[in-house]
């Protein structure tokens, strides 16, 4: 067999294991896409589409709408992404406390503000421009309730920046399969977690939207 031959046999090899790997990842993103589509259509969104990276687009009451699924990477657990595009007069970052290693660096972005109408200020790290956006945010009861049913892991962080709304949670991380119930190992997605911390990110989402007035930065 000739050099030739050997390498092209080798490059056939090659690239029909990329092809099957392009279909498996095909497959994966076309399920997941198939579970959440149905699901945003019964949160109200508008033209509910396929977007990119696994990914789900829409519209709400004129804003741009998005739902992203990510999978696990290294060091890095499995995630899911809601983005809403409206204006917001401030920036308030929401995340939960786990001690004090846990404490946000604030060399960059905004400072630690402590609200001063939650009932567990040792509950959350939240960092703002305007104390006074903050509280006006936290002024409904029920809107800490949602904070602490969203933000469970570490990596879990509710981000109102001047353009964009973002809740970004843990999937797979060990504190939310404790929380949930779930199998510390479990091969496959958890399709119907997904749906569950999808429908809780939307149920904050909204609540945050409504709370604060907020609307699309284009009519703003």
């Amino acid at each position: 067999m000739s050099n030739n031959h050997a390498a092209g046999i080798l490059f056939a090899t090659f690239f029909m294991l990329f092809l099957a790997i392009l279909l498996v990842i095909a497959r994966k993103f076309s399920t997941m896409q198939k579970r959440l589509l149905p699901l945003v259509t019964a949160f109200g969104w508008q033209d509910p589409r396929s977007g990119w990276w696994n990914s789900i687009r829409g519209q709400w009451r004129g804003m741009d709408v998005s739902l992203q699924h990510m999978g696990r990477y290294k060091g890095v657990p499995e995630r899911l992404q809601l983005t809403v595009k409206c204006a917001s007069p401030a920036r308030v970052i929401v995340k939960r406390r786990g001690g004090f290693l846990s404490k946000p660096l604030t060399l960059f972005g905004p400072p630690i503000v402590e609200p001063r109408n939650i009932a567990d200020r040792e509950q959350f790290w939240i960092r703002s421009d305007e104390l006074v956006f903050a509280e006006r945010l936290f002024a409904r009861a029920e809107v800490a309730t949602e904070f602490e049913r969203n933000l469970i892991a570490r990596f879990d962080v509710v981000d109102l920046k001047p353009r964009e709304l973002r809740i970004l949670r843990a999937v797979d991380d060990s504190a939310v399969k404790k929380r949930f119930g779930r199998p510390f190992l479990k091969f496959g997605r958890d399709y119907e977690l997904i749906e569950t911390i999808a429908s809780e990110e939307w149920k904050l989402a909204v609540l945050i939207v409504e709370t604060l007035g907020l609307r699309g930065y284009e009519l703003a």
